[in-house]
């Protein structure tokens, strides 16, 4: 991850503790997830190709506030407190 990139965690090591993370971009910000591969995205906001990780681009504070914005938050903690890791729960 880069070094800009703010994380949002359930303990001190990133990788294995973060569940979110925000990285500045020009014009927008990624709200990014360690595990998004896996989380549930009914609306297909995720992008990305990675292993795990996965985005979405946030371009103004009404976007960053929508529902389906804040069940990816919900559910990317929810997986990380549980100790799931990389696997689908279902």
């Amino acid at each position: 991850m880069d070094d800009n990139a703010a994380t949002y965690g359930v303990g001190p090591k990133k990788m294995t503790h973060g569940y979110a993370y925000i990285m500045p971009m020009r014009g927008y910000i990624n709200l990014g997830f360690y595990q998004g591969a896996v989380l549930a995205d009914p609306e297909r906001l995720l992008e990305g190709t990675g292993k795990g990780l996965r985005h979405v681009k946030i371009r103004s504070l009404a976007e960053a506030d929508r529902s389906p914005v804040r069940a990816l938050v919900a559910a990317a903690l929810a997986r990380r407190r549980s100790g799931a890791i990389g696997h689908t729960d279902t």
